[in-house]
């Protein structure tokens, strides 16, 4: 890999998923567009899991999320890292590193410490019951490369 390609996947962003609402809606629904937001992703960031659902280990996620996701979906999933906290997401953000959190609601405790850091605006809030199409504005429009 040349010096460039190195310092450019260094320089990544992180990206830090929540499950419900994000991968799922309306409990066990994948999320319409969902293949092509985690290929875009996963090919531009660094992903990360921040989820209650996934605790130190992806391998539950995975489990999990097999019963609703196509085999080609699951082999996306399966790249992506896992993060552990004990109460608050938040401890598992790297807070030196420019990051996007994609969740449908954090706690008001989440919030706080996000503000504290000077980053609430890196929380990207999800509706995809309000807004289906939600994921595939998200890669045409903040989470897109010039």
């Amino acid at each position: 890999m040349s010096l460039n390609k190195l310092k450019m996947k260094a320089a990544k962003k992180n990206i830090y998923l929540g499950i419900d609402g994000v991968i799922l809606t309306r409990g066990v629904i994948p999320a319409l567009h969902l293949d092509k937001f985690l290929e875009y992703i996963l090919a531009n960031y660094s992903v990360s899991w921040l989820s209650s659902r996934c605790q130190g280990s992806s391998e539950k996620t995975v489990k999990y999320l097999s019963q609703f996701l196509l085999p080609e979906t699951i082999a996306l999933i399966k790249t992506i890292k896992s993060t552990s906290f004990r109460l608050d997401k938040t401890e598992a953000i790297d807070f030196n590193k420019e990051f996007y959190w994609l969740d449908n609601q954090l706690f008001d405790s989440e919030k706080k410490i996000l503000a504290e850091h000077d980053e609430y605006n890196s929380w990207i809030e999800l509706d995809l019951i309000k807004n289906p199409n939600q994921l595939l504005h998200l890669i045409n429009s903040k989470l897109k490369f010039p």
